[in-house]
């Protein structure tokens, strides 16, 4: 595996993707076939719908243009796992609307396995 922060700035730039295409391309690189994403409220699985999940969330948060995500300068992984912070902010401001940490499990072969989500606030 790359460098903690390294792969959350990487993860973070897939979720900033506008072209579905690459974002296509950034999933297949990054998770297992039978990946499985979790949030507070659902479960995503497989290719097609981290491609949903994603593209979902690009259009609503991030195209509009109105906020991004940045991922937190102190990620932490150990034995084929990975967390990290996230913040999303306003574009224009910089002030943060929502912060949460992502806990990932990676395959022997380094693809992400599970992704769990947690929102502070």
């Amino acid at each position: 595996m790359t460098d903690p922060n390294e792969f959350a700035r990487r993860y973070v730039r897939l979720w900033h993707e506008p072209d579905p295409g690459v974002r296509r391309e950034g999933i297949a690189a990054m998770f297992a076939p039978d990946a499985r994403h979790f949030t507070p409220w659902q479960v995503v699985c497989g290719h097609e719908e981290l491609e949903a999940r994603i593209g979902s969330a690009y259009e609503k948060w991030v195209a509009p243009g109105e906020y991004l995500f940045r991922a937190a300068p102190h990620a932490d992984g150990h034995h084929g796992t990975v967390r990290f912070g996230w913040e999303m902010v306003e574009r224009a401001s910089g002030a943060v609307v929502s912060v949460g940490f992502d806990f990932v499990v990676f395959t022997e072969e380094g693809l992400i396995r599970s992704d769990h989500q947690f929102l502070d606030f």
